[in-house]
Parts: C-alpha cells; structure tokens; sequence
C-alpha cells in the first residue's frame, strides 16, 4: 500500500533544496481536524510531513509501516494507529483486501465523472469514524448559533455554503460547526 501527503505539491515551496525542506503552512491555525489530534498524533504528523520531503519522486510518498515506525521510533502496530488518526492528511494510492466476505460480487463497472457532473451533484464526505457529512438544515445553523450566543447571521452563512457546494476553499466541509466557529471569530 503506498500512502502519500494529501495536497503536497500546494504546500512545497522548498522541493529543489538539499536536505529537503518543509513549508508548515498556517492553514493548520483554522484546521479544526489539526487542533482535535492527541500531541503525539500532531508530533508525528510533523514527523510524517519531513519524511514525505525525502521522497525522491516529490509526490509526498511515505515508506512502508515498518520503515515509517522505525522512523517515528514507535512500533508498527502504533504507526499504523498513527496512519488512520492522520488519514485528513494522508492519501492511500491503493487499496488492500480487508474481508474477503466483501469480495465476493462480481467488480463494479466504473466510469470517470465528468466536471460537469461532479460540479453538479451534492457534496458528502465520508470519513471514517464520523460517518457522512450532510449538509446542515437553516434550522440545524440557527439552533447552533443561538446556542452558542454569537453574532453570526445563519441565514448568510447557510446562503453562503449552499452557494458555493458546501466547501472550505477548494476543499469539501467536514464539520460545519467548526466554520460557524471560525465565522463567530471573525464576527468577534
């Protein structure tokens, strides 16, 4: 299984230097997904993010989990709970059989999406653990800013994240609570 950086190429300014550098990007101030890891987890993602820099191809590819723990000096089986806790950062370019159970149906016939339709359908997320993203109700945003006592309009908020697809930059939502937070403090 090969695991590379989610968005390396946008983030590396420093890719012809030697030794490899990295660009800690600030966008990690606002990653809600950042400030919710455990300290060894955020550690070892720094960690990760330099090792991605040796990488000869300069695509952001990571060593096996056995080189990955010997360099994050921890065991496989900790490196491998470190991958999953870190999979908002990591891509994994294939995927292993994980039940065989689940193989058992003929393959599925794909075909690419055009722009067009991706532009179109509804955006959800599925993330392990957390199930899908929806997007939230006017009722779901009002609720929640009349919880927490802010100054954000819902009305503007959900007009705004209808709008544009339910996305952060280029990026799909994840936890819309946490850019009602990130509003509130822009608001403040």
């Amino acid at each position: 299984m090969t695991i590379r950086i989610k968005n390396w190429k946008r983030f590396q300014h420093f890719k012809d230097r030697r030794p490899p550098w990295i660009k800690l990007h600030r966008d990690v101030l606002d990653d809600m997904e950042w400030h919710e890891l455990d300290p060894p987890a955020a550690k070892h993602l720094v960690m990760i993010w330099l090792i991605a820099s040796e990488d000869e191809t300069k695509e952001g590819r990571l060593p096996c989990v056995k080189e990955l723990a010997f360099r994050l000096r921890v065991s496989e089986k900790q490196a491998e709970s470190t991958v999953s806790k870190l999979s908002h950062w990591l891509i994994q370019d294939d995927i292993t059989t994980i039940s065989e159970r689940y193989q058992d149906g003929p393959p599925e016939e794909s075909r690419e999406e055009t722009e067009t339709e991706t532009e179109k359908r509804q955006i959800i997320v599925t993330r392990p653990g957390n199930g899908r993203f929806t997007p939230p109700t006017l009722d779901e945003v009002s609720e929640y800013c009349k919880a927490r006592n802010n100054r954000v309009d819902p009305v503007k908020f959900h007009a705004f994240y209808t709008s544009n697809g339910w996305r952060v930059g280029k990026n799909p939502m994840k936890k819309w609570k946490a850019s009602v937070v990130t509003w509130e403090r822009s608001a403040n």
